[in-house]
């Protein structure tokens, strides 16, 4: 054997050796971390060593709900679970449930970690932590009160409405075939466009040419990929997709075309102080302008204590972030829902006309929302 072989023998022994070893420590660290609930006591489902159970909670066809209270039946109202490395702990006892939510809130006031850490969501009250999400939380919590609602959202509702109407109206009379889901889905994101994003959006008009529109769905159809469900099972992948988001820039075209806009409209708002807009990036705007004075007063308040607390003002980072949740969190929640109603409406037209003539005695000649 010459050295050259020598040495690639004893590269490739070395590298194989060194793979082997990594594997057993990652399958003995990985049967650790799925050994929590044994050492608490707690009844769980048995994992898989990669999926955990979220193959059977998530699995193709699977109803997540249905497959939980299977679970119940089998494990009782308190057991836990794991997805890839992680454990979930299941609460059905109400008697827990009020100790965990009420009294003991200040220890579970966190909701669980993203899986990855990349902006805008980590700026967003999903994704922050601790006193400052109780800070933001406060700040926004005025912001979308039922009277600021109604009064910064009502004419915009009303607005895309009787455009929906209109839509529709053309549709029948030309008898052209109407898709509900997609027809509702384009008023929503027309309306969350210009409340939360100052954006003027025309999605109900064409839906299958509107880029944003396109670019929203395909969003939301891909928000649970490959590479999401990789970051689950594997924590070393879902810190390499934390650092390709938030180092290189790397974003989604909906996301990245949002959080622009948005930088580009604030720096104009805050350059025009004189013009005030009726929406909700407006609200969080004025209500990170008005916590100015409480920066002050704590700096004021630490210069003189030596203590050290932070302001609860608003960054434009988190203005952004919240603005593009409310978004993801608007969206397919209300087309859904109108889209069901509708269905259910239709398939009882007894109901139906219960319904319309309950809206007609409270509208009355005002067709209107408020």
């Amino acid at each position: 054997m010459g050295m050259a072989e020598a040495a690639a023998w004893v590269t490739w022994t070395l590298l194989i050796s060194t793979v082997l070893v990594y594997v057993v420590y990652w399958i003995r660290h990985r049967r650790h971390q799925h050994s929590i609930f044994a050492r608490l006591g707690i009844p769980y489902v048995p994992p898989h060593l990669i999926y955990g159970s979220n193959h059977t909670l998530r699995g193709r066809g699977a109803l997540a709900t249905k497959v939980v209270g299977q679970w119940m039946k089998q494990y009782g109202k308190v057991f836990g679970y794991y997805v890839g490395w992680q454990p979930n702990l299941v609460v059905a006892d109400l008697d827990l449930v009020r100790e965990i939510l009420v009294r003991e809130f200040p220890t579970f006031a966190n909701r669980p970690t993203l899986v990855i850490d990349a902006q805008p969501v980590v700026d967003s009250l999903v994704g922050l932590r601790d006193q400052r999400w109780k800070d933001v939380r406060s700040v926004l919590a005025p912001t979308f009160s039922v009277v600021k609602m109604k009064y910064y959202m009502g004419g915009v509702m009303n607005e895309k409405i009787n455009e929906l109407l209109s839509i529709v109206s053309r549709k029948v009379k030309r008898g052209d075939p109407i898709e509900w889901h997609a027809t509702y889905q384009g008023m929503t994101l027309d309306v969350i466009c210009e409340c939360a994003l100052a954006l003027k959006t025309h999605c109900q008009r064409d839906q299958d040419g509107d880029d944003f529109f396109l670019a929203v769905r395909q969003f939301l159809r891909n928000a649970v990929n490959t590479a999401i469900l990789l970051a689950l099972y594997f924590k070393v992948f879902a810190k390499f997709l934390s650092f390709v988001s938030n180092r290189l820039a790397y974003s989604g075209r909906m996301t990245m075309m949002i959080v622009n806009h948005l930088k580009t409209v604030i720096t104009i708002r805050r350059r025009d102080l004189s013009i005030k807009h009726l929406d909700v990036l407006q609200l969080m705007l004025d209500e990170a302008d008005n916590t100015q004075s409480d920066k002050d007063s704590v700096a004021e308040n630490n210069s003189r204590s030596g203590a050290k607390r932070e302001s609860k003002k608003l960054t434009d980072e988190e203005i952004i972030a919240n603005a593009w949740v409310f978004l993801l969190g608007g969206f397919e929640t209300t087309a859904n829902t109108v889209t069901y109603m509708s269905y259910l409406l239709a398939v009882h037209p007894e109901v139906q006309d219960k319904v319309h003539q309950e809206l007609c005695d409270v509208l009355q000649v005002s067709y209107r929302l408020h």
